[in-house]
């Protein structure tokens, strides 16, 4: 039987706690430790889920019998905490955006490599039933010859209800560009290579510190393909996501993350019915037959560089 990946966890807020679950529903996962900077949302987390706080993440990281850190602190965190979490030998899940800029992403994926740890980021996307069923499709041929992509995010309003955090609402480190558009680059360059020629017009609201509320922007694959992209937040629509290829035999669209629908010369579009399956168990499942030594499917640092270059490109920072 395979030896139980003793966890710990550095930021606890409402995408760590669902990690928290994930891993509780994993039978070869154990926390042994929790820290958050917020000592009230700290304790509720550990009084709700039985788990052992710690009074510095120093103390996750010192901890010899911690096998694997999670971290889920705001991006302008993750180098400095991911560094010392590399240095200190422990494979190591972080949330995305991987790092707050190119270079500190860079220096997170080549330090990891470095060290030889596992690395992989919370990208659970490419995990669930529906984009496994696309990737299937895709590669039966279903759309025949890609002839363009495009990728819309609309949004209600911005941070969303259910995420009402400070920094995801800042110009610094938030924005749905670097919060939603991340998956969105990783996956498409995960399918079709790297994306090249990014042209990016971003429109912001008069606070000088909010983060954007609208962009249109284009890229293109290398052999040319272009990709359309239209995101636009505080609108009076329910929430909306749609990545859409469109090719010669068919298209394919896989919509608020978990929804296929397909169109085709004899009709649609028709949405799928696909089961729906615990995509971050999947995550935490590969990261253990990586940590084993065994054939794994783990979305890496490198990829999240790569995704990086892209989103600071569409935000005109690079």
């Amino acid at each position: 039987m395979n030896q139980r990946i003793k966890v710990g966890i550095i930021g606890v807020g409402i995408v760590g706690e669902r990690f928290i679950k994930a891993l509780q529903s994993h039978e070869r996962a154990h926390i042994l430790g929790i820290y958050d900077t917020n000592g009230e949302r700290l304790s509720y987390i550990s009084e709700k889920y039985q788990l052992n706080t710690v009074g510095d993440y120093k103390e996750i990281l010192d901890d010899n019998e911690i096998d694997l850190i999670y971290l889920a602190v705001p991006p302008k965190y993750h180098h400095p905490i991911g560094m010392e979490i590399i240095n200190a030998g422990k494979h190591f899940i972080c949330e995305k955006p991987l790092a707050n800029s190119v270079e500190e992403a860079e220096a997170m994926w080549q330090g990891a490599k470095g060290k030889g740890i596992v690395n992989a980021i919370n990208f659970p996307t490419v995990y669930t039933s529906a984009f496994k069923k696309m990737k299937a499709l895709l590669e039966e041929g279903y759309i025949g010859h890609l002839r363009r992509v495009e990728l819309k995010g609309y949004f209600q309003q911005w941070p969303r209800f259910w995420q009402q955090t400070d920094w995801i609402a800042t110009r610094e480190q938030g924005g749905f560009v670097r919060e939603v558009f991340t998956h969105y680059a990783q996956i498409l360059q995960s399918l079709y290579g790297r994306m090249e020629n990014i042209h990016s017009t971003i429109e912001y609201p008069k606070d000088p510190l909010k983060s954007e509320d609208g962009i249109v922007a284009t890229a293109s694959f290398k052999d040319g393909t272009r990709v359309l992209i239209n995101g636009l937040s505080d609108i009076g629509m329910k929430d909306h996501l749609a990545l859409t290829l469109y090719g010669s035999k068919g298209v394919i669209s896989l919509e608020n993350w978990r929804e296929l629908w397909l169109s085709s010369n004899e009709g649609g579009p028709n949405r799928l019915d696909i089961e729906d399956n615990n995509h971050l168990v999947e995550l935490i499942d590969e990261v253990f037959k990586a940590i084993d030594q065994k054939p794994s499917h783990v979305v890496s640092f490198e990829e999240g560089y790569h995704a990086q270059i892209v989103i600071e490109k569409l935000l005109g920072n690079y």
